[in-house]
């Protein structure tokens, strides 16, 4: 049993279940703290439980054991949703496992902390982890809350924001909201100095922990830089950039509220760069090995977004190549050279798929031409009787994630990656690498 794979699994399961630790813990006749040993990787769950597990979730004990789901067409029970291209994720599942694990360590800090500051129950737990854009965040707070600019918008290091619901900021201050509303400086600085400085020394303890000292937060000083406003509506962020969100939800005297985090792209390719997100300094390494016997089927399905003439393509990073398909047109889904149907983009669950539009036409395109550019969204290994059986409405799931880069091939090899975006209302994808 790989103890990462397993507990990331068990992560993921509750989440999607909607179940916290502790509730979790209490369906199993466990500890809250056993559950937060096996999603951090640090140990197994026993064989006495695992059946119990595997009943909570609707999985098979040896997907527990394996920490892993086998793929398959079917996708009842999974969460289905348009992909948009506009909008693509940034951020795999492994990268907000971190960021929820920061969070459950920040929760445990404050709730200890607070109460005693207050010298009365203050409670939060995690509510979400996301990933969305400047705009779609600042759009979701309220239009008065005690908001932090932390060098955000810094090209070099990075920064983050935190926004706290009004309500909550003034109770921690011993405040009546709804006699004292305004947000003054004073309000701002008192809460940043005595309240909001044990959370961002949690996190930077955190950050220095998992990249073993490599880097260490508040040597860039962020937090004595930064900005503090009783809006985050005057912020200066742009709107279509892509961020890491963690939001808390937090309870005091009946009133609840959130503490919002948002982590700027810049910070989070400084974090991924230095080990942060592969827990490489406190995490056994495992690798797989595949019998010489095992024989993988290879992939016969490919969903492109085309094929294209390879004369005078010249490929380099950073290039953007138009596409002759419409953000609106159907992906072609390719089998033995020939295009059997076109189908929308999905994401089901954490995975590329295709939502198939229309039923096979007589006049079907083949492909004979032996050189030519192909820019592959994804593919996957499918029966002969499954092919057959595609209509309308079918789903085919393929092995590649949901915001991965799509693959630019030439002649049947991979030559380069490349990032799929919109230029007008037409598909075009931006060269990330040559190969």
């Amino acid at each position: 049993m790989n103890a990462q794979k397993t507990g990331l699994l068990i992560y993921e399961m509750r989440t999607r279940k909607g179940l916290t630790q502790k509730e979790l813990a209490e369906k199993c006749n466990v500890t809250d703290k056993a559950v937060s040993k096996w999603e951090r990787g640090e140990g197994c769950p026993d064989v006495t439980v695992l059946p119990k597990l595997a009943e909570i979730f609707g999985i098979e004990v040896d997907s527990l054991m394996k920490g892993e789901i086998p793929l398959s067409q079917d996708v009842s029970g999974k969460t289905i949703k348009i992909y948009d291209f506009k909008r693509p994720d940034r951020y795999s599942r492994e990268m907000q496992h971190v960021i929820w694990m920061l969070a459950e360590d920040i929760c445990q800090a404050i709730n200890k902390e607070y109460s005693i500051i207050l010298n009365e129950r203050f409670e939060s737990e995690l509510f979400c982890v996301d990933q969305l854009i400047n705009k779609e965040f600042l759009a979701s707070i309220p239009q008065k809350c005690f908001f932090y600019d932390f060098n955000y918008t810094d090209q070099t290091n990075g920064g983050f924001t935190v926004e706290i619901d009004p309500q909550i900021a003034k109770l921690l201050l011993k405040q009546d909201f709804s006699k004292y509303s305004p947000i003054s400086d004073f309000d701002l600085d008192v809460f940043k100095n005595y309240f909001l400085k044990i959370i961002v020394d949690v996190f930077y303890e955190n950050v220095e922990q998992l990249t073993g000292g490599k880097l260490k937060l508040e040597n860039l000083n962020p937090f004595e830089k930064g900005r503090a406003a009783g809006s985050g509506n005057n912020s200066r962020q742009e709107e279509r950039r892509m961020l890491l969100m963690l939001g808390i939800k937090a309870k005091l005297e009946n009133t609840e509220g959130y503490i919002n985090f948002q982590f700027s792209d810049v910070l989070i390719d400084k974090l991924l760069m230095n080990g942060y997100f592969s827990g490489e300094n406190n995490r056994v390494k495992v690798q797989n090995l595949s019998n010489i016997k095992n024989h993988i089927q290879p992939d016969n399905i490919f969903v492109e977004f085309g094929r294209f003439n390879p004369e005078n393509v010249q490929l380099e990073p950073g290039k953007i190549l138009i596409l002759d398909k419409k953000e609106n047109d159907g992906l072609n889904i390719v089998f033995e050279n020939r295009v059997i149907h076109t189908g929308k983009t999905v994401c089901i669950d954490e995975l590329f798929g295709i939502e198939i539009a229309e039923t096979p036409q007589l006049s079907e395109i083949e492909y004979t031409e032996k050189d030519y550019i192909s820019i592959q969204l994804g593919s996957t290994s499918l029966k002969k009787e499954e092919i057959a059986g595609l209509h309308q409405g079918s789903y085919i799931t393929l092995k590649q994630r949901a915001g991965d880069p799509s693959m630019i091939i030439r002649a049947g090899k991979v030559i380069g990656t490349g990032e799929i975006c919109i230029a007008d209302d037409t598909f075009a994808i931006r060269v990330i690498e040559v190969k």
